[in-house]
């Protein structure tokens, strides 16, 4: 059997690479999503973040957070959905998407409390389902959180998150426009209404962070280096064949 030399290694591999930059390669948008259950955490008599999913049946679990209240899932249970940058969710206004990646970041920030990841579910359902827990003014029905059972420290902890992600978005003006950087850090998770096994409604939309890639241009090099180097050694094998 022919031997590969290094060089012919170094070839195959910058050609391995360099297609992965290319424009037209296609992103995968469509995933299968699998829940895996809860952390355990409860407020106002239902199941917080986190909510954990297996993705395409592989891989470590994923922690996202719930931004639907008002559908339904049940453990075990799989269904197909579309990963969407924020701000392309139709179902979703554009800000409602911003202040639902704010309030991840807040339940991601090292050394969140459970109270603050709480609020933040919270404030994403109230978000998420504005007819259930906003008024005509914009303003949170705080008498809606009190018919579930919780208290005042409860309802004034949501109420600062959820206005705390209005004034990120709108009273800061951190907007995709202004700051495209820190929503590229996060992903919908819309589901395909149809995919579900089970006759419940639609899975609810979830919000998480984007798997860290590396910069593209950064990856051009590596794989142009590679290129280069295979060039260079097969020039030295034929001066010194």
């Amino acid at each position: 059997m022919k031997k590969i030399g290094v060089f012919s290694v170094l070839a195959i591999s910058s050609f391995c690479v360099l297609p992965w930059f290319s424009p037209l390669k296609a992103s995968a948008s469509t995933v299968e999503m699998k829940f895996d259950g809860t952390g355990g955490n409860s407020s106002g008599g239902v199941q917080t973040y986190p909510y954990y999913f297996t993705i395409n049946g592989k891989g470590s679990e994923i922690p996202l957070l719930c931004v639907s209240y008002q559908d339904n899932i049940k453990q075990g249970e799989t269904w197909e959905a579309n990963i969407d940058a924020i701000g392309a969710d139709p179902s979703l206004t554009l800000t409602e998407q911003e202040e639902d990646a704010w309030l991840d970041s807040q339940i991601l920030a090292p050394g969140a409390s459970s109270q603050t990841v709480s609020d933040a579910q919270w404030a994403a359902w109230a978000v998420g389902d504005p007819s259930h827990f906003i008024n005509s003014h914009g303003n949170l029905i705080t008498s809606a959180l009190y018919s579930l059972g919780m208290n005042s420290t409860e309802v004034n902890g949501i109420n600062t998150e959820f206005t705390d992600a209005y004034d990120f978005v709108v009273t800061d003006n951190k907007t995709i426009s202004s700051d495209p950087s820190f929503y590229a850090g996060y992903e919908l998770y819309v589901p395909i209404d149809g995919t579900q096994p089970r006759d419940d409604g639609i899975p609810q939309t979830f919000v998480g962070p984007a798997p860290m890639v590396p910069e593209p241009s950064s990856l051009v090099l590596f794989g142009s280096g590679l290129l280069s180097a295979a060039g260079a050694l097969y020039r030295r094998k034929r001066r010194t064949a």
